[in-house]
């Protein structure tokens, strides 16, 4: 395939800070073996040395578009680089990451095959202080795994995929699935809030099995820190997941989101005990919003099964009792 009639994809670099990792990851975004890309840097009001690196690699790379703006967090940040996204394609890769050379020519290749909107990889993961990960040639092998953009809202919650299904950054997306949709502003997790939705609009998701981008695991980052009321603002996700589930009448899914938010609340409730009376009031808060849009799907609720009901009615009494409960049977 010739730059001629490869597809136009756009690539999203939201960068914030990240002065130690960015040259690592613009260079396997240039380097890649797909060359037909617009690769939208936005600074998002950095004051380390990242806008001069941005405006360095835009003058050696015709393909590169810089962006600088204020800062106004991550979801800001990439919906600029969607407003202004001249490609058929989207994709993402967050700043302290990095990806494989094959990464967008196998995604893009697999995609047009199955006919998917939707084309994902895994991802394996790299720590900082160690070596980069060394790209190594895939044979053409490797397995592939096709699924509706339902299919995918079951698959959230029955296999070992929640993070793949989750995440932006091992995606290439059609853009026309972003034409309404934008992350939320303000928010921390905001692919909890979003790329379920994109996924849900898909007539065909493709996934192949292999680790095509690379995961920074830092300190300082904000799955690094997840502790406290930070981490619990995860369940904000859970939660429009459940309105959103009621919303198109999604009854069976409606029914798991509600079991797996009340499984998270419970659970990090009891991963936060340090916390103090004034931030664990976060949530008793979940509690009741959740119980709340529990009572107003009545004919949803009715499709939970008896034990489900049981949980539920558990969780009203004590959210605390519930999860000794649960724990306890879990382990049994």
């Amino acid at each position: 395939m010739t730059i001629k009639n490869e597809p136009l994809i756009s690539v999203i670099v939201p960068i914030y800070h990240v002065e130690q990792y960015l040259r690592r990851c613009i260079d396997s975004i240039i380097g890649q073996t797909y060359k037909n890309l617009e690769i939208i840097l936005v600074d998002d009001g950095s004051d380390d040395g990242c806008p001069a690196i941005c405006d360095e690699y835009a003058r050696k790379d015709n393909r590169i578009v810089v962006i600088h703006k204020d800062n106004g967090g991550l979801s800001d940040a990439r919906n600029v680089g969607i407003d202004i996204a001249k490609g058929e394609y989207l994709a993402f890769v967050d700043s302290d990451d990095y990806i494989h050379k094959d990464m967008y020519r196998i995604l893009m290749k697999e995609l047009i095959k199955s006919d998917s909107d939707v084309s994902m990889s895994t991802y394996k993961y790299v720590y900082d202080g160690k070596p980069d990960e060394q790209d190594i040639t895939y044979e053409e092998d490797y397995s592939i795994e096709t699924m509706s953009g339902i299919q995918a809202q079951y698959s959230y919650y029955s296999d070992d995929k929640k993070l793949e299904l989750t995440v932006a950054w091992n995606k290439l997306y059609k853009k026309e699935l972003f034409s309404d949709l934008r992350y939320p502003k303000g928010k921390i997790f905001e692919d909890e809030f979003t790329t379920y939705k994109a996924l849900y609009r898909s007539k065909n998701i493709c996934l192949v099995n292999l680790p095509l981008y690379y995961y920074l695991q830092r300190n300082d980052s904000i799955i690094g820190v997840m502790n406290g009321k930070r981490n619990a603002k995860v369940v904000d996700g859970y939660l429009q997941r459940i309105e959103f589930y009621n919303k198109e009448n999604e009854d069976e899914l409606w029914c798991k989101a509600v079991m797996h938010c009340i499984h998270m609340i419970c659970y990090l409730k009891s991963c936060n005990k340090e916390l103090d009376s004034s931030n664990a009031d976060i949530f008793e808060t979940y509690r009741k919003d959740l119980l709340k849009l529990i009572c107003n799907n009545r004919s949803a609720y009715k499709k939970l099964s008896k034990c489900q009901k049981v949980e539920i009615r558990l969780f009203k009494i004590s959210s605390s009792l519930y999860y000794q409960v649960w724990n306890k049977y879990k382990k049994s």
